[in-house]
């Protein structure tokens, strides 16, 4: 097969089946695939630092269980989360210290509380919103909105070796659109999966694995093409928490995923035969948070990733022919967050902004009830 260069994307090809009008549409399912990996970075992400903890959590690990009092209000979040009594919220406004949740005594061991942990111990709803320009390698840039609606409940802790274990189950609704001067691609579709994790103190690993699809319709000057993704996914966190004060904490750690996307071959409307090989796409992604306990249970936190994107873009065949890939580049992404817990209920807001080959700005919220 000869490989066509981009520049003859707007030139018209003759083939046995009379003139064919191959164009930049050619590439809508390419362009969805890249965006799925986005997406999939999102979910996994959001997923995995909600199962892992809050911002209270992340300053856990690193102080023994102490009898509350009015100074401990300064240990606030420094006793593990796992098997020990949950801190969110257990400040007023007033700023006094509250009892522990777990209704027993300031000095029952940590084996008691280990045994009497809760087969649920949180659920979970998180929104979030993208709006930004995607950059590609020889292709017009175009514009993105999406949304994530997600949900997830996490459980059963249980002691493994030196630490502590917890799995959990996640879904959500995908909905969103691209375009640029070419095309309109609106895209809806959903996702499942499965999260577990493992604590040791100070250190955090979390793995989770998910599948969804993403339904498309995309509109150029021929017409509309419909046509469905399929995806598979599975990611590694890890995260150490490094504590310079009883408040504050620096949390380096690495993001890794893979996704396979299904490719869609289709009869477009302008009458290519457009045939799309599946897309198999690898990020590795550092990141490095900043947790401060403001005061009265109030907690900020600023974080920094760069997202460095590798893999097969899967070949685009239109009649038989076998046109340029489309790569998307690497991104930085760096945002604030805050957070607050009332009663069982942890909220927490964040927004952050992208650059490279993803740029614009993103953000949402995060409501977790906790047993």
């Amino acid at each position: 097969m000869k490989k066509i260069s981009l520049l003859a994307l707007s030139v018209f090809m003759l083939s046995a089946n009379g003139a064919l009008a191959a164009g930049p549409h050619i590439y809508a399912n390419k362009i969805t695939a890249n965006n799925i990996t986005a997406i999939q970075h999102s979910i996994m992400s959001n997923a995995m630092q909600t199962f892992e903890g809050t911002a209270a959590a992340a300053l856990g690990g690193r102080a023994k269980l102490v009898k509350q009092t009015e100074d401990s209000k300064f240990l606030y979040g420094t006793t593990p989360m796992y098997g020990w009594p949950r801190l969110y919220g257990e400040y007023g406004d007033d700023d006094t210290a509250q009892r522990g949740r777990n209704g027993g005594d300031d000095d029952i061991n940590e084996l008691e509380r280990t045994d009497n942990r809760p087969v649920l111990n949180s659920v979970w709803l998180n929104w979030q919103h993208v709006n930004d320009d995607v950059k590609f390698k020889g292709y017009d840039e175009l514009s993105t909105n999406t949304d994530l609606i997600s949900f997830g409940l996490a459980g059963g802790e249980a002691q493994r070796g030196i630490g502590i274990s917890e799995w959990g189950i996640f879904g959500g609704y995908i909905g969103g659109d691209q375009e640029n001067k070419f095309i309109s691609i609106d895209e809806r579709g959903g996702y499942v999966g499965l999260y577990t994790g493992y604590n040791i103190q100070l250190f955090n690993m979390s793995l989770a694995a998910d599948f969804g699809t993403l339904y498309n319709n995309a509109e150029h000057q021929y017409g509309n093409d419909e046509f469905a993704n399929m995806w598979a996914g599975a990611a590694l966190n890890m995260t150490y928490n490094i504590a310079l004060d009883n408040t504050f904490t620096i949390q380096p750690g690495v993001y890794a995923g893979y996704t396979w996307i299904s490719g869609a071959n289709y009869m477009s409307m302008s009458g290519d035969a457009v045939a799309n090989q599946n897309f198999n796409s690898f990020e590795i992604a550092p990141e490095i948070r900043a947790i401060k306990h403001i005061g009265r249970g109030w907690f900020g936190f600023i974080n920094f990733k760069y997202a460095f994107m590798m893999g097969h873009g899967g070949d685009v065949v239109v009649n038989g022919m076998k046109y340029d890939d489309l790569d998307m580049r690497d991104y930085a992404e760096y945002g604030i967050g805050i957070e607050k817990s009332i009663d069982r209920f942890n909220i927490a807001l964040n927004l952050n902004r992208r650059d490279g080959g993803r740029a614009g700005w993103n953000g949402g919220f995060n409501v977790k009830y906790i047993f």
